[in-house]
Order: C-alpha cells, then sequence, then structure tokens
C-alpha cells in the first residue's frame, strides 16, 4: 500500500513540475518573441531554450536585423522538449520614391509590408527578383529588383490611376417588403475599381428617385440595404453613380416591388420557436418534479 501511494506521489509531482520545453534554432543573436511578447535572443550558436508551463498553442517569432521575420504557430501537446528550425531570410533594405503612398510591397505572394512615405524602407529578399507594387485605385507595376545584403537600394515608381469602373447588382431582383420575414428587403452590390464618391438612387416610372444614399465607396464591393418602405408595387430602377475628380460613371438595374404574396414565414418561425421554448419549459418542470 505504501508503494503504491510513492507510486501516486511520484506522478502527482511529474504532473505538477514537469515542463514544456521548446528549442528555437535559427540564426545567431536573432530576438525570439511568444505570443508578441519578447523572451530572449538565440546564443551564438542559433540556440534558445524556451520553457512553458502548460500545453497549448504559441505563436513564434523571431527578428534579426537585415533578416526577413519569420512566424509560426507552434502547437505543444506534451511535456519534453520541441524542436523549431526558423529558416530566416537574409534581406536589404529598399526605399521607394513614388507618385503615390502607400504602397503595398509582394515578392510573388510574399506580402513584404507597407511604405507609406519615402522617408520609409522595407526589408526585401537579397538577391534579383520581381516585386510587385500597388497602391489603392492604382495599376499595379511589377520590376525587376537588384537587393545586396544590408545595402540600400532604390526604386522608382510612377503609378497609373485605375480607370473608374462601376458594376451593380441587386439581389433578390423582386422582393416584397410585406414583413412575412422572407425577401422582406433586397440589397445593391456596387463594386469600384477605386475609391468615389457613390450615389445610389431608386427611381420610379417617371424618373423621380424614390429613395437615394450616398457615401464615401471604397475600392471593391459596397452593400446598401434597401427596405422598400412608402413605396408602391412595381417595377423601379436602381442607378448607381461613381464619382472622382475627372470621371464619372452610372450603372443601372432594375428591381421589382411585388407584395401580392404572403408566405406566413414569420408565423411559422414564430410558432416553432414558441413550441420549442415551450418543450423546453416543460422538460425543466418535470426534471425539477422528480
Amino acid at each position: 500500500m505504501r508503494r503504491v501511494w510513492i507510486l501516486l506521489l511520484a506522478l502527482v509531482c511529474v504532473a505538477v513540475f514537469a515542463n514544456y520545453v521548446v528549442v528555437v534554432k535559427a540564426e545567431p543573436l536573432s530576438w525570439v518573441y511568444v505570443d508578441g511578447i519578447y523572451r530572449g535572443m538565440t546564443n551564438l550558436e542559433g540556440v534558445l531554450v524556451l520553457t512553458f508551463q502548460s500545453a497549448g498553442q504559441y505563436r513564434i517569432t523571431v527578428t534579426k536585423a537585415f533578416y526577413l521575420p519569420f512566424e509560426t504557430v507552434l502547437v505543444v501537446t506534451q511535456p519534453g522538449q520541441t524542436f523549431v528550425q526558423i529558416p530566416l531570410r537574409r534581406a536589404g533594405q529598399l526605399r521607394i520614391f513614388s507618385n503615390v503612398y502607400p504602397v503595398e510591397v509582394y515578392a510573388e505572394d510574399l506580402y513584404l509590408g507597407t511604405v507609406r512615405s519615402v522617408r520609409d524602407t522595407i526589408l526585401v529578399p537579397e538577391g534579383s527578383q520581381y516585386l510587385t507594387f500597388k497602391a489603392s485605385g492604382y495599376q499595379p507595376q511589377t520590376l525587376l529588383v537588384n537587393v545586396a545584403y544590408t545595402r540600400e537600394s532604390t526604386v522608382n515608381l510612377t503609378l497609373i490611376e485605375e480607370a473608374l469602373v462601376v458594376n451593380l447588382k441587386v439581389e433578390p431582383r423582386t422582393f416584397s417588403p410585406n414583413d412575412d420575414w422572407y425577401q422582406d428587403t433586397t440589397t445593391f452590390y456596387v463594386y469600384l475599381s477605386k475609391p468615389a464618391d457613390l450615389e445610389v438612387r431608386v427611381l420610379d416610372q417617371s424618373g423621380r428617385a424614390v429613395w437615394t444614399r450616398s457615401l464615401k465607396a471604397k475600392a471593391g464591393t459596397n452593400t446598401l440595404v434597401w427596405y422598400g418602405t412608402g413605396v408602391e408595387d412595381g417595377e423601379y430602377v436602381v442607378e448607381a453613380v461613381a464619382r472622382t475628380a475627372g470621371e464619372t460613371y452610372t450603372a443601372r438595374e432594375t428591381v421589382l416591388v411585388d407584395r401580392s404574396v404572403y408566405t406566413y414565414t414569420k408565423e411559422k418561425i414564430l410558432t416553432i420557436s414558441a413550441i420549442g421554448l415551450g418543450a423546453v419549459f416543460l422538460m425543466f418542470l418535470i426534471s425539477a418534479s422528480r
């Protein structure tokens, strides 16, 4: 019996005091962060030993001057040592002279960062490679850039503004604002190739605006919901007008308001919900009475 108690005590001690050890292997004198908190620097052999008190998921980030930062998510499941090899890539600095900022920089599909002014520099992998530069509302530009380790390189960009393009979709094209909880609204999806002042109007058959919204629209998809309040059944024209300093673009679609069919969707949902709540309440009463 005494041996059993000693064995149980030993198992408890192992469970309480066991450590979860992560051995990080990277470039010498690299900075290591765990979940955004600095945890130390690798030694001259490029090794740093991290100790955790519990299993879990940890975000490991490793940085070093003139190396691209590297981040990985590590899942620690059991006590003992876990080894992590961090493949840092040597880099140089890139300064961008551009006619527009901010500029996002990509090496193939790898996002390198965003440059917000000529004062900024960004780390770029060493060697000759094609870099793509993107700015909202402008056509992407790809250049072959030669980058030397620890050195600064420069590029000159003249980004060309995107032409203003507007696409308008109405979904659903027919809706019934009769408060039956089925297709009571419709949504206008307005795609812009670049940011613009956007005005969306709903016009009746005489060309009179029955609903209008104005906004500073972003590049990409912008959504607006129309409830059809206060209008009669019938077909209407949806008009999206986008404007920039030198361009105006108009897109049109039609939408049909039809309240003739009442689906009783609301009543069905409310009835099913009431039955469900009643069943739950009845089960509670039965279990409480036992």
